[in-house]
């Protein structure tokens, strides 16, 4: 077991995610250093047989259903290679076999010299007697809507699972684009396990990746990692925080100041104010509506609670902070105007979260150098009106959306929902954890109160934002694993976030639910 106080260690393999373009440039150089295609397809074939019967020990019934590109080669190869290790193999797809060229028409020779009788069965009903089904139809190079037999099949696979059969994808699932994690017109094949094939693909862990992967391989299929930076790296884990010293005060550990919590919305202010209390911050300031502060301070009596009427008021409490957090409960009247604008002034590290993020000009950027301890955090709603785009235009290239905003605003950028994307000042990150049991009210909340303690602190933009994002995904997981996904309360967060951030959960930081070793 890796010691709790460090992070979570991996092969940089499973860090690194790389675009379709990058893989594709890496399989060129590999074929120039004298590595034919047909082999490398080969090896493909023989790290997905490797991980369905990892997966599925007991299964002896597979059904392969092929393409009409290179990618048919891969589950060609697994065919032959199953039918070799005794297994019953069936095969189906609607191409004729003489289209194919290259190493898939090399993959077709060998299957037929080592199964002569073998056929490709054109009716999909037999798909429904397989115990696993192997979608081997398009990979990185698919860049278009599917229709037609090709949408036929992904239907019959994906009502095949839903009768009971698992389903294995050949390096994407099927109707996934590699870059982006998009699926057009929706057809896309839903997978149980999809084994990655010489480098992490981006769509896999945001958009809609995440949901139709399944648990994730990754095969490099006996070569090194693709030269070059990759387009983006996975956020697993954060070290927790250092021994507090023996000599600090609360003066030490950072004031936060919370701007937020209208009438009706106060709760929201007080999630932000206590996660940065749990956290570590020293000392946590509500600003907040002045009907809201009797029963603010009647709940959580460590919050230093102040109905704040005016931007006079609201600048002398500003004076206090060492961090800013805009934007929980802070709605969007009068009232919320006067206050978002007065904080938007505040010379220090902030973050704008929620109704904040209203507030900001979807025109004009922060201005420097200010915006560079500065932290946006909008889900894709949000970030649709800062960039003046809709909401699907967002989540059709997230990597985009996030890396426009920080062009436009600075600072760091959190884009948020499954396969939340970090546009930091060193390149684009992925949070590789995470639960749907986060998707309730309040969580973006907590998570506000988290990057603001941590910039309390002193941690940079970038270093409060991976942490805050880090802890707060595993501590879904946490919360998942414990009660189930469903019904958590976003307060349920704060007792794992606390022992993350304090390493006294042994081992939780090595749990990655997704990953098959």
């Amino acid at each position: 077991m890796n010691d709790p106080a460090s992070p979570l260690s991996l092969d940089p393999a499973l860090l690194a995610v790389f675009s379709a373009a990058q893989i594709r440039a890496h399989e060129a150089a590999i074929f120039a250093r004298g590595t034919d295609g047909y082999t490398l397809m080969d090896r493909a074939g023989a790290s997905l047989l490797a991980a369905l019967r990892s997966q599925w020990p007991e299964a002896r019934h597979i059904a392969v259903v092929v393409g009409v590109g290179q990618n048919a080669g891969d589950g060609l190869v697994v065919a032959r290679r199953a039918v070799e290790a005794g297994l019953c193999v069936d095969l189906f797809g609607w191409q004729d076999p003489a289209d194919w060229s290259g190493a898939a028409a090399q993959a077709w020779q060998a299957l037929r010299q080592a199964v002569p009788d073998i056929r490709i069965r054109n009716d999909s009903a037999g798909l429904s007697t397989a115990e696993v089904i192997v979608d081997a139809l398009f990979g990185i190079g698919l860049n278009r809507p599917i229709d037609g037999p090709a949408a036929a099949w992904i239907a019959a696979i994906n009502a095949a699972r839903h009768a009971g059969a698992w389903v294995i994808a050949a390096d994407l699932p099927s109707g996934l684009l590699a870059d982006t994690g998009q699926v057009l017109n929706d057809c896309a094949v839903h997978a149980d396990l999809t084994v990655s094939f010489l480098g992490f693909k981006p769509g896999l862990f945001t958009g809609r990746g995440p949901a139709l992967a399944g648990r994730l391989h990754l095969a490099l299929l006996g070569q090194a990692m693709p030269d070059g930076a990759p387009m983006a790296t996975l956020l697993f884990d954060a070290a927790p925080l250092p021994p507090k010293p023996r000599d600090g005060h609360k003066g030490t550990f950072g004031t936060v100041l919370v701007v937020g919590g209208n009438r009706g919305m106060g709760g929201a202010a007080r999630m932000a104010g206590e996660s940065a209390l749990r956290l570590g911050a020293g000392k946590v300031i509500l600003a907040v509506h002045p009907e809201q502060v009797i029963g603010m301070n009647a709940g959580r009596p460590e919050l230093m609670v102040h109905g704040v009427d005016g931007v006079a008021a609201l600048i002398s409490l500003m004076s206090l902070a060492d961090a800013v957090v805009l934007g929980p409960g802070l709605g969007q009247d009068d009232w919320a105007q006067t206050l978002a604008l007065a904080a938007l002034a505040f010379d220090g590290p902030m973050i704008v979260d929620a109704d904040g993020l209203r507030f900001l000009s979807p025109v004009d950027s922060l201005v420097d150098p200010r915006a560079q301890s500065t932290v946006l955090t909008p889900h894709p709603a949000e970030a649709g009106r800062l960039l003046n785009c809709s909401t699907a235009d967002v989540q059709a290239d997230r990597f985009a959306a996030a890396r426009a905003l920080q062009a436009r605003f600075g600072g760091a950028v959190l884009l948020k929902g499954a396969g939340s994307v970090l546009a930091l000042r060193d390149g684009l990150k992925l949070c590789g954890r995470g639960d749907p049991a986060l998707a309730t009210a309040g969580t973006g909340d907590i998570l506000s109160g988290m990057v603001g303690a941590l910039l309390a602190m002193g941690f940079d933009a970038d270093e409060a934002l991976g942490r805050a994002v880090c802890w707060h995904a595993i501590a879904g997981e946490i919360e998942a694993t414990a009660s189930g996904s469903w019904g958590m309360a976003a307060s349920d967060l704060l007792g794992p976030i606390r022992a993350l951030a304090n390493a006294q959960l042994s081992g939780a930081n090595e749990r990655l639910p997704w990953l098959l070793n």
